[in-house]
């Protein structure tokens, strides 16, 4: 039986030309999301979960400055003794604001450990929930803020093993919603962005250098296909394909990567 090198020499060799114009490259996924200049971290615990989770990227509105307003004595006991839930009063607590600064506090805890609507009040129509802030001197202030405040932050989910890259999870809840957030420190972003790239660097690296390696035996089997010799045929053949097998798992990883 005769066989046709020629034909699978051109295959291979166009496999070859596709992947080496990649040249192992991929997108950069860490510019999806701009990180703010400061990277809060800590941990935060929402009425929904039983244990705080790690988060980092702290931030309230957006921002690591967020506006709250002073508790009016006179009308937490109207919110009391009213059986009305909406008070109306010309004591408008966004009249007494007071403007907190994340590098500044170490916990936010809700008022009411237990239920969440208990600590809420409100007035003008506008929701309000108190809440407690606890200052990195030690000094403890409660305060009232809307209970539809934006807190955002990424949950870092860290695997067993140390070396690989923890899974960061989006999150963004209502401070209604916020039981307990500790604000253990902070550090530059630019600093954890860069620790991302250079994982990604590397392993960009490693994956070039493997797939490179393939494409240097498949070319070396393609020169040296054999025109008479059947048997020699079949080896070099079955090495081919075992080489465009692991040609494949190295793209697969490059793909994944992509998606990333």
């Amino acid at each position: 039986m005769t066989h046709s090198p020629s034909k699978h020499g051109l295959i291979c060799l166009a496999t070859l030309t596709t992947v080496l114009c990649w040249n192992g490259s991929t997108v950069d996924s860490t510019n999806k999301n701009k990180r703010q200049d400061t990277n809060f971290y800590g941990t935060i615990l929402d009425y929904a979960t039983p244990n705080p989770a790690n988060v980092e990227d702290i931030a309230i509105a957006d921002k690591d400055t967020f506006a709250v307003y002073q508790t009016v004595k006179d009308i937490k006991t109207a919110c009391e003794k009213s059986s009305d839930k909406n008070i109306k009063t010309d004591m408008d607590p966004k009249q007494n604001k007071s403007l907190l600064d994340l590098h500044e506090i170490s916990m936010i805890e809700s008022r009411n450990q237990e239920h969440p609507t208990a600590s809420e009040i409100e007035i003008n129509n506008r929701k309000y929930i108190e809440i407690d802030v606890t200052f990195i001197n030690g000094n403890k202030q409660t305060y009232l803020v809307e209970s539809t405040r934006e807190v955002s932050c990424l949950k870092v989910d860290k695997s067993a093993d140390n070396n690989s890259t923890p899974i960061l999870e989006k999150r963004k809840l209502n401070m209604i919603h916020v039981k307990n957030l500790t604000i253990k420190g902070y550090k530059s972003a630019k600093d954890t962005s860069k620790n991302h790239d250079d994982n990604q660097v590397s392993k960009k690296a490693e994956i070039a250098g493997a797939t490179e390696k393939i494409i240097d035996q498949l070319e070396e089997n393609v020169k040296n296909l054999p025109k008479d010799n059947s048997s020699q045929y079949d080896k070099i053949r079955s090495t081919m394909l075992s080489l465009l097998r692991s040609l494949r798992e190295q793209l697969q990883k490059m793909l994944n990567m992509l998606k990333n």
